[in-house]
C-alpha cells in the first residue's frame, strides 16, 4: 500500500470501532454472494485452465521423465551388449594368436625334426658313399699293388738285379702307377 492510502484505511478500521467486521448483515450477505460470485467466475474461467495446464505440464514432465528413462535403460542394455560383444570379440583374438603361436610353435618342431632329418639322410649317404669310394679306392689300390708285384717278380725272375735295376723297376712302377691314376 502507499503511504496516502495507510492513513484511509486506518480511517476507516477507526470509525468501525473496535470491531473490524462491523456492519449490517446485508452488507455481509453481500459481500458473501460477490465472493461465490467470484470464486463460481474463477472456477469456471481461471480455475479449469490453471488445473487443465498444470494437469498438462504433469503429464508432459512425466512423459519425459518415462522417455528419459527409457533412453537410459536402452543405452545402459545397448552398453551392455556392446561390452559384451567386445568381450566376445578380445577372447576371440586372444584365441587365435594362441592358436597361431601353437601353430608356429608346430610348424617349427616339424621343420626342425624334418631338417634333422634330411641331414642325418645326407650324413648318413656321405658316410656310405665315403666308405665306397674308400672300398673302391682300396681295391684298385690291392688289384694295382698286386698287378705291379707280379710284374716287378717277373722281372727279377728274368734277370739278376742290381741296385740300378731295383731303383729303375721301382721308378718305372711307379710312374706306371701315376699314369693309370690320372
Amino acid at each position: 500500500m502507499t503511504m496516502s492510502m495507510q492513513p484511509a484505511v486506518f480511517n476507516l478500521v477507526l470509525a468501525a470501532g473496535d470491531n473490524p467486521f462491523a456492519g449490517t448483515i446485508y452488507q455481509a450477505i453481500a459481500a458473501a454472494i460477490v465472493f461465490i460470485v467470484v470464486l463460481v467466475v474463477l472456477k469456471k474461467m481461471a480455475w479449469g485452465p490453471i488445473l487443465t495446464g498444470l494437469q498438462d505440464r504433469e503429464n508432459k514432465i512425466k512423459g519425459d521423465l518415462e522417455s528419459a528413462e527409457k533412453a537410459a535403460n536402452d543405452a545402459q542394455s545397448t552398453l551392455k551388449d556392446y561390452e559384451a560383444k567386445l568381450a566376445a570379440a578380445q577372447e576371440e583374438a586372444r584365441q587365435i594368436i594362441e592358436e597361431s603361436r601353437v601353430d608356429a610353435q608346430r610348424v617349427a618342431a616339424q621343420l626342425k625334426d624334418q631338417t634333422q632329418s634330411e641331414i642325418t639322410q645326407m650324413k648318413d649317404k656321405a658316410t656310405r658313399e665315403i666308405t665306397a669310394a674308400k672300398e673302391q679306392a682300396l681295391t684298385e689300390l690291392y688289384t694295382q699293388a698286386a698287378t705291379m708285384s707280379t710284374q716287378i717278380a717277373g722281372r727279377i725272375l728274368k734277370r739278376e738285379l742290381n741296385a740300378a735295376d731295383q731303383q729303375a723297376i721301382v721308378d718305372e712302377s711307379l710312374a706306371q702307377l701315376q699314369a693309370e691314376n690320372n
